[in-house]
């Protein structure tokens, strides 16, 4: 049973409950408004009867046409009452049928009272016998209206038994509701700490366990709602990692060693292939200097380009090289200020070609995290690609700046020079990939792949934008950067 299942049962539970409570409290409420309508009823009718005994005893003093009517009057709402009223009980439906049949004689009674008045004249006094017979009649009259009266009381009295009664049931059915509430409610929390609390726990820990790298734990929980298939994925999870990190172990050794191999490819590319090419390029100059006279222009040439691939070929070693030790290079990032590294590159390539003359806009404040000696790098090589390629531009400019984009800032490095075409753009970060021919502009073609991987170091991104014959930019964001303001569309201006 999945817990949207057991959710729905418990609240259906509870609903029920409270629907019967509120039934039995409606039942209960109901019986004891009956029960103070018997009363009132009782009552009304108890009152009737006195003011009935009063005119009774009106007309007995008086026997004046006034106090017979008024009788009737009062005998007729006494009737009413009793006709309209309505008891279920047998021994209050009993004592009503006796007060109707009392009500019926004691009309019989005044009848022949008033009947027997009216024969005589009534100024006239009653004789002996006369007036003996009715105070028989109103004594029997009065004995009836005495009991009724006595009855009437007893109608009330049982209608407050039953409001008692009904009150006392009330009473015991809110109580009940109360502990029926109350066994729901404990019912409902052993069931939660039983089936949710208690798996969610033992979900808390294993993924403590597993935090604290104990990845043999197993939560070994078992059930058919959601908590136990999460139980079930998470040891699948659990074991799936495992399984993983013994194939990354494995392949963290496998890469420790591939390392080791690379360092002694390294050392060997440093020192062994090195001291060959020095030889050729020695020798060769050897050849110029003391046979160069006895060669044709041929063979001084050819020699020149021996030591001329040597020298290349030295160069693509120390090339190779840096690209190995930025790509291991342990990182130790701290606030670099860019602007200072940028103006140290531009005023060292000033002083090298001290010929040409070059706008240099750099912006002051540019800082970001990062490694100091990368950045460094990065920026040489960046700078000194925007050096070359405006080597053939009238009035070069190089640019230096950042900008924010979609809340980041994002730094650039803009030049006015030869520019590239956009179509060969996927090809500018790969090693020895060159867009230029190496006669028009020099290089190896490994100073942008080392650019790209020193900005990847960092958790950054770099991406360059350019047209032929109209300059290039490169756009470059590390991670937590800040600190830029906002430029022209294209910085290179």
């Amino acid at each position: 049973m999945n817990i949207r299942t057991k959710e729905r049962l418990v609240t259906g539970m509870g609903l029920a409950a409270i629907g019967i409570i509120a039934a039995m409290i409606w039942w209960t409420y109901s019986e004891v408004e009956s029960a103070d309508r018997q009363r009132r009823v009782t009552s009304e009718i108890a009152l009737g009867f006195a003011d009935l005994r009063l005119v009774t005893f009106d007309y007995r003093l008086y026997h004046t046409e006034r106090a017979q009517v008024q009788w009737g009057a009062v005998s007729d709402r006494v009737d009413r009452l009793i006709a309209n009223a309505r008891f279920v009980e047998p021994v209050q439906m009993t004592i009503l049928a006796e007060m109707r049949g009392k009500r019926t004689a004691v009309r019989g009674l005044f009848a022949e009272i008033t009947a027997a008045r009216g024969a005589d004249r009534a100024d006239a006094p009653l004789d002996k016998a006369s007036l003996q017979f009715e105070t028989q009649l109103l004594s029997q009259m009065l004995s009836y209206q005495q009991e009724n009266l006595t009855d009437a009381f007893r109608l009330n009295n049982l209608a407050t038994e039953h409001i008692i009664d009904a009150q006392q049931r009330m009473m015991l059915v809110i109580l009940s509701g109360l502990a029926l509430i109350a066994a729901i409610i404990v019912g409902t929390s052993w069931f939660l700490r039983r089936n949710v609390l208690a798996p969610i726990a033992g979900l808390q820990q294993a993924t403590r366990e597993v935090a604290a790298g104990n990845w043999d734990f197993i939560l070994g929980m078992r059930g058919g709602d959601e908590i136990g298939e999460l139980s079930k994925n998470f040891d699948a999870m659990t074991q799936s990692l495992r399984k993983s990190f013994a194939q990354a172990e494995h392949s963290n050794q496998a890469l420790a060693a591939l390392n080791e191999e690379l360092e002694a490819f390294s050392y060997s590319v440093s020192h062994d292939l090195r001291a060959p090419l020095r030889s050729m390029d020695g020798f060769s100059l050897l050849l110029i200097e003391d046979y160069g006279d006895k060669l044709d222009e041929e063979g001084r040439d050819a020699l020149e380009r021996i030591r001329a691939a040597s020298q290349r070929m030295g160069y693509l070693i120390d090339d190779l090289l840096r690209l190995s030790q930025v790509t291991r290079a342990e990182l130790n990032v701290t606030r670099v200020d860019l602007s200072a590294i940028a103006r140290e590159i531009a005023d060292a390539l000033d002083r090298e070609q001290p010929g040409r003359s070059v706008e240099w806009a750099i912006e002051a404040g540019l800082s970001l995290s990062a490694d100091p000696a990368l950045m460094r790098i990065a920026m040489q090589n960046l700078l000194q690609n925007a050096w070359k390629f405006t080597g053939r531009t009238d009035r070069p400019v190089i640019r230096v700046g950042a900008l924010e984009r979609d809340a980041k800032t994002v730094y650039f490095v803009a030049d006015n020079g030869v520019g590239f075409d956009m179509a060969y753009a996927d090809r500018l970060f790969g090693a020895f990939q060159r867009l230029h021919h190496a006669g028009d502009f020099p290089g190896t073609g490994i100073g942008l792949a080392i650019v790209q991987r020193i900005i990847r170091r960092h958790d950054g991104e770099i991406r360059a934008e350019a047209k032929e014959g109209a300059g290039a930019t490169f756009f470059f964001s590390v991670k937590e950067s800040e600190n830029g303001s906002d430029e022209q569309d294209h910085p290179a201006g």
